[in-house]
């Protein structure tokens, strides 16, 4: 549970930023929805910082080995820092460039690069917190991040209605207050990591061994979230090539995939770390109970969200914009982004059984297959004059990929490999 309400507290800040900037116009709506994008992307795209730190410690502690779960995070902590350093710097000059390489119209432009800009100075501060996370969910102790998180929620609420509304700083305002936000978060994981009990101290920099592990344990991670980003990043641009209110539109509803995706992954956080303990500690069966478990949660959760979709339509929708247009347009797809749920809900929640079993290349196969099969619907309904709609077909469709794929992996028992994990053991 714990789990669940950091997870749901992180998306919580876009959702803020949303709400706001949805009073500000379509245009401005749009436009954080393009930026939010790419940042999800860069997101997305290396959380293999928090999955295989969560991953990796977990073994290391199941394995009885708490001086390679400390290692694992001083080394990844330092990657983190030199990563986002490196893409700060490339979003913030290539901003203008990438917003109109991605197909937006004129009217937003503007908007998207200025909250990108301001939002690319905290990127190493973001892939920082992720190592926190992993670090405190590989040891199990889930309550920590969620009180940090809610406190750095709070201030960003708080910020972004002052600076937005109270200073006048338009969507500038609400970028720089998720950055303060994120700066709160890696100050209170930095004096609250001694809680993990790990030795974080003493282990120098990353050598040419060490860097070999975390590149195996991270490359398949890489692509597995880099082609699904892709695909949802391919649809995305799609919607902004028909026009501003589909842009908006689809804002409101991938706002309320990613806080429903964070909510279920609360699921797979604990998964990944029972998982991990478990085969760390040579116990196929338990790591298989936990799946089969995983898997009826995914299907109750997903349903209950669905039916709570379909219920609020009248209401939900108006929490993050006023514009009569764009809740007509956000109206022709919603009950799709509800019932899609019933699907979505244990493709979140299997996620974690394979990556607390580091079967990082299996889904990295398969979830780049259903990224394609997403990415390339959503640009032939732009291309066929489609709407909303179509859009999120193509959603459900990489969804449903991902769906199947998983069943059948979980069904056979490759993935319940035993062992310390990749990390402790590079040669595995």
């Amino acid at each position: 549970m714990p789990a669940i309400g950091t997870l749901v507290a992180d998306p919580l800040m876009g959702l803020v930023d949303t709400a706001v900037v949805g009073r500000l116009g379509a245009a401005q709506l749009g436009g954080l929805g393009l930026a939010v994008s790419v940042l999800a992307a860069v997101s997305w795209i290396f959380n293999f910082l928090v999955f295989g730190t969560t991953s990796t410690v977990a073994r290391a502690v199941g394995a009885g080995d708490p001086g390679a779960a400390g290692r694992r995070v001083s080394h990844a902590a330092q990657v983190a820092l030199a990563l986002g350093v490196t893409v700060g710097l490339a979003l913030f000059v290539a901003a203008p460039g990438l917003i109109r390489l991605l197909g937006a119209v004129d009217e937003l432009v503007g908007p998207a690069v200025d909250y990108l800009r301001i939002r690319a100075i905290g990127v190493p501060l973001l892939l920082l917190a992720m190592v926190g996370h992993g670090a405190f969910r590989g040891v199990a102790d889930t309550r920590t991040p969620l009180g940090v998180v809610v406190v750095a929620n709070l201030v960003n609420a708080g910020l972004t209605f002052g600076l937005v509304f109270g200073l006048g700083w338009g969507i500038a305002g609400a970028a720089w207050a998720t950055v303060a936000a994120e700066a709160i978060t890696v100050v209170a994981f930095v004096f609250l990591l001694r809680r993990t009990r790990l030795p974080l101290l003493g282990h120098g920099r990353p050598g040419k061994r060490q860097l070999i592990a975390l590149v195996v344990v991270s490359r398949d991670l890489f692509l597995r979230t880099g082609g699904l980003l892709a695909g949802l990043l391919a649809i995305t641009t799609a919607a902004a090539r028909i026009d501003a209110g589909t842009a908006a539109g689809h804002q409101v509803l991938y706002q309320s995939f990613l806080l429903i995706s964070f909510l279920m992954d609360g699921f797979a956080i604990a998964g990944q770390t029972l998982v991990g303990n478990a085969l760390g500690a040579g116990d196929r069966d338990e790591a298989r109970a936990v799946g089969r478990s995983l898997l009826r949660f995914g299907i109750g959760g997903g349903a209950v969200i669905a039916a709570g979709m379909l219920a609020g339509s009248w209401l939900l929708p108006r929490l993050l914009t006023d514009d009569p247009v764009v809740l007509a347009t956000v109206a022709t797809a919603w009950w799709l982004a509800a019932l899609g749920h019933v699907v979505n809900g244990p493709v979140f929640a299997l996620d974690g059984v394979l990556m607390g079993a580091e079967d990082f290349a299996y889904l990295r196969t398969w979830t780049i297959a259903a990224a394609v099969v997403g990415g390339v619907g959503g640009q032939l309904v732009a291309a066929a004059g489609g709407g909303l709609l179509g859009l999120w077909v193509a959603v459900q469709a990489m969804m449903l990929v991902r769906l199947v794929s998983l069943l059948l992996r979980l069904r056979g028992g490759g993935w319940a490999r035993t062992g310390s994990g990749l990390v402790t053991d590079p040669g595995r």
